[in-house]
């Protein structure tokens, strides 16, 4: 987390509120720096963040702590930020931006109180953990807003959220919970009945067992009336000719790609709560933030896009990045590379371990590792196929088209003496290949590239 805290004067107040939802939205968006500006309100002093600003930079002012204003600032890394200013690129990161100051500061009113300077310490865990979901609540209900036409019943996202998390720690009938649901404006005709989601809901035990989010998705529409359920077979009720029967790949986005792909085609913002306990957020066909561990993160297609700056383009940074973000939530690790020529691996991976060169091999020479390459269907790699690759001991090499190059490969590091095996390998990698991503068991997923790190994020952390 990355934030700090200044002031057009002097002194800088203390504002644990403040604090807090700085490291909230620091959490939510990994590729930023977030600073929080005082300034008196008899205006002494004017915030030095005044537009025009500079690309990758948005900010929001709100009254803060008694006698202050508070200017939120959300400043993206500089290589970061290079995508956000370039015409036609990085739409969902310049949109996530723009919200997140004004989610931030509508988040942390309600927890003031009028009049009362607030003492050190006053915001602990629990308040913490709150004020987290409201920035979530906020941002999520802005994006809504501007996919429904503002339409929105007060309180639907913030009530959609609280339920959620009370699902997420529920099992039902010895089952582990997922439910999906999606608020979009689809429906006009007035309801037989008025089914309020989620109050009605949370009576019926075997509601999210109907709508589990894989086979079902149940919709709502904006003035938090549940509808009907989208079947991934039916699609086509509502959108004729849409049928996701063939093509949904329930392994897509942590398994929630019927999540996904209605809120592609219907707009409005979706929710899956997955069995590991998560919460994954979906937008425009697309993940926007994801729960775990208490803590949101925006799914980081920042990265994917930072990725493919580095390696100068190429399809294959989506698909590395949202493999090692479903590793990230799981018990396990995994290296992930990716390389311009496939030659410059020739004595850094072993030859057992190229499933590129699996037929230039003698077949009464090759080594059982070798066979198997051959009985591997990879040929079009997807994700689901990435991740169960790439959580094999060893590394997994693409190539810029996304090609599989090697799994399961021994890389040999000079010296791992101060770090472990595979903090070693991912660095040593590094230097051959355009950039690495190492995932550790406990979720953080740190970036490598000509042998030194270049960021870290995603940690599950639980605090």
């Amino acid at each position: 987390m990355t934030w700090n805290r200044t002031s057009t004067v002097d002194d800088v107040p203390v504002d644990p509120y403040g604090d807090a939802v700085a490291s909230a939205v620091s959490d939510m968006l990994a590729a930023a720096v977030v600073e929080v500006v005082y300034s008196p309100t008899d205006g002494a002093e004017a915030p030095e963040h005044e537009p025009p600003w500079p690309a990758g930079t948005a900010s929001a002012t709100a009254p803060g702590p008694p006698g202050w204003q508070t200017t939120l600032c959300v400043r993206l890394d500089e290589r970061v930020a290079r995508l956000v200013s370039t015409v036609g690129r990085s739409t969902y990161l310049a949109e996530l931006l723009d919200v997140l100051p004004k989610a931030g500061l509508a988040a942390v009113e309600p927890f003031r109180r009028p009049g009362r300077a607030p003492q050190r310490g006053a915001v602990g865990p629990a308040m913490r953990r709150a004020l987290r979901d409201t920035v979530a609540a906020e941002v999520l209900g802005a994006y809504l807003d501007r996919r429904v036409g503002g339409s929105v019943t007060t309180g639907l996202v913030a009530d959609t959220i609280d339920f959620l998390i009370e699902l997420s720690g529920t099992r039902v009938e010895s089952h582990d919970l997922t439910h999906g649901v999606v608020v979009a404006d689809v429906l006009h005709d007035a309801p037989r009945l008025d089914f309020a989601y989620p109050a009605d809901v949370r009576t019926a035990k075997r509601a999210p067992l109907l709508f589990d989010g894989r086979r079902s998705v149940l919709l709502v529409d904006p003035r938090g009336r549940a509808r009907t359920e989208l079947q991934r077979h039916r699609f086509q009720r509502l959108v004729p000719g849409a049928d996701l029967a063939d093509t949904g790949d329930d392994h897509a986005f942590g398994g929630g790609s019927l999540v996904a792909e209605a809120t592609r085609l219907f707009g409005g913002v979706g929710f899956l709560v997955r069995d590991d306990r998560s919460i994954w957020t979906f937008v425009d066909g697309r993940p926007l933030l994801v729960r775990r561990g208490e803590h949101w993160t925006a799914f980081p297609l920042e990265l994917a896009a930072s990725i493919e700056n580095m390696i100068g383009g190429g399809s294959v940074a989506a698909l590395v990045t949202q493999a090692a973000f479903t590793i990230s939530g799981q018990p396990a690790g995994a290296i992930l590379a990716i390389v311009d020529d496939p030659a410059r691996l020739d004595g850094v991976v072993p030859l057992k371990d190229r499933y590129d060169l699996r037929n230039e091999i003698d077949p009464s020479a090759m080594r059982t590792e070798t066979r198997l390459h051959h009985l591997i269907d990879a040929e079009e790699l997807d994700a689901p196929t990435l991740v169960r690759l790439a959580t094999l001991d060893g590394a997994t090499v693409l190539d810029r088209e996304g090609r599989l190059v090697a799994y399961g490969a021994v890389v040999t590091s000079a010296d791992s003496q101060h770090e472990g095996a595979r903090t070693a390998a991912a660095r040593t990698l590094s230097e051959t290949a355009e950039v690495v991503l190492k995932v550790s068991v406990d979720g953080d997923i740190t970036v490598f590239r000509r042998g030194a790190v270049v960021t870290t994020l995603l940690g599950r952390t639980t605090s």
